[in-house]
């Protein structure tokens, strides 16, 4: 049995997943350069589902792309049903970020009265989920249509000279 490129996202999406939830509970901080082994797994799962497509000699960029696409799109959808979830059940990680967010503004923000600084917070504490699930779709769309780009362009290229 061949695994299709929607395999390998779904594949790679859960490892991504699963992946995340190691550096969490061995509670790697958010500012850890292990954080971009998620980025790194991502992109080895695109070109995991690209480079097959290449390699049997009939694709073209746009059919090299579309592997990609089917893979990357995906691993977003699994990405940000994460994200979701993993948010609903960590209140405490939301409140975390916002105060520190909140201090950080109380020392630099001359502009703005304590008072506004809480209304912000409040504000950010009402849209703190929708605010990351499309801050992480758009993410990794992004990422994904430059690393499909970038393998498809690369591997079609390659295969003319």
């Amino acid at each position: 049995m061949t695994i299709n490129a929607t395999r390998k996202g779904f594949i790679t999406g859960v490892l991504m997943v699963l992946l995340g939830l190691l550096l969490i509970w061995q509670k790697v901080p958010n500012t850890s350069g292990l954080q971009y082994l998620v980025f790194l797994l991502y992109g080895a799962g695109i070109v995991w589902a690209i480079y097959p497509a290449a390699q049997s000699g009939s694709w073209m960029f746009k059919g090299l792309f579309n592997q990609g696409f089917r893979c990357f799109v995906i691993v977003t959808l699994i990405m940000a049903v994460y994200t979701f979830i993993f948010f609903q059940f960590n209140k405490a990680r939301i409140e975390k970020d916002i105060e520190v967010a909140k201090q950080e503004r109380l020392k630099t923000a001359k502009d703005r009265t304590p008072a506004e600084i809480e209304q912000e917070a409040q504000t950010t504490r009402k849209f703190y989920i929708p605010l990351m699930v499309s801050q992480t779709i758009f993410q990794y769309l992004l990422i994904g249509v430059v690393v499909s780009t970038v393998t498809a362009g690369t591997l079609s290229l390659s295969r003319k000279k």
